[in-house]
């Protein structure tokens, strides 16, 4: 027959009621060490690792003091103040110069005479420049005054104009009979035809052509003194400017 497969011993009890003494286990050895890998540091028997100075902080405990929103201002309102008040003495003064050394054996420091300043008034404007200012405060966007001749003493006013360009040939037409009443005006009103003898005026008015590279002369005209002192000038009989002259030379593409 077959015998049944035999049982582990087990320990038997001692009639003292102790337990039997364990079977020691032999020491495991540790897993093998990889290639590179730094051995283990072995501790000498019974070695237990220092306590830790710093207790540990109970979980779920209050943060320190440092890290608490109202020590964190209170850091940041520190190091403002220590920076306004620390930092403008380090950069203060860094761009002055030196102030100079002067001592008795080489004298005192020199000094340089400021250059007079000039003291002469401003020229006033002649006639001529006058007489300009005023064309053009009349003219206004009809055009451009480039040039007043009014000698001083001299019996003959020459304005020259640039006539503004507008949206269409007839209005640019209007602009360059606008120019004409206000120059003439503007000569009848100043101190030039308040004298006994008015003098003669010659007006010159520019304008660039298609396809031209610089403005040309497209209208001259020629008043004598009695049109220049009786004449009307009024902005309501532009459409007669230039028959109002003594002597007129037109382009051909403004006699429309």
């Amino acid at each position: 027959m077959d015998q049944p497969p035999e049982q582990p011993s087990q320990p038997q009890p001692q009639p003292w009621g102790g337990q039997p003494w364990p079977r020691p286990q032999p020491p495991q050895e540790p897993p093998p060490r990889g290639w590179g890998e730094p051995p283990v540091p072995r501790q000498p028997w019974g070695y237990r690792p220092p306590p830790s100075r710093k207790p540990p902080r109970p979980a779920g405990g209050p943060p320190p003091w440092y890290r608490h929103p109202v020590g964190m201002v209170l850091i940041g309102a520190v190091v403002v103040i220590v920076g306004a008040l620390i930092l403008p003495a380090f950069f203060a003064g860094g761009s002055d110069p030196a102030p100079s050394v002067t001592t008795g054996a080489f004298g005192g420091p020199s000094t340089t005479a400021a250059a007079p300043t000039s003291t002469t008034p401003a020229q006033p404007p002649t006639a001529a420049e006058q007489l300009r200012q005023a064309i053009q405060a009349e003219l206004g966007e009809a055009g451009q005054v480039a040039s007043v001749t009014a000698p001083a003493g001299g019996d003959q006013v020459t304005v020259t104009w640039d006539i503004r360009r507008a949206g269409s040939q007839g209005l640019t037409e209007n602009n360059a009979r606008f120019g004409v009443m206000r120059i003439m005006r503007t000569i009848q009103q100043s101190q030039l035809t308040s004298a006994d003898d008015p003098p003669r005026v010659r007006l010159v008015g520019r304008y660039q052509l298609p396809g031209g590279a610089a403005p040309a002369t497209v209208v001259r005209l020629r008043f004598d003194p009695g049109t220049v002192e009786r004449g009307q000038f009024e902005d309501r009989n532009y459409l007669e400017a230039f028959e109002l002259a003594d002597g007129a030379v037109i382009h051909p593409s403004f006699r429309g």
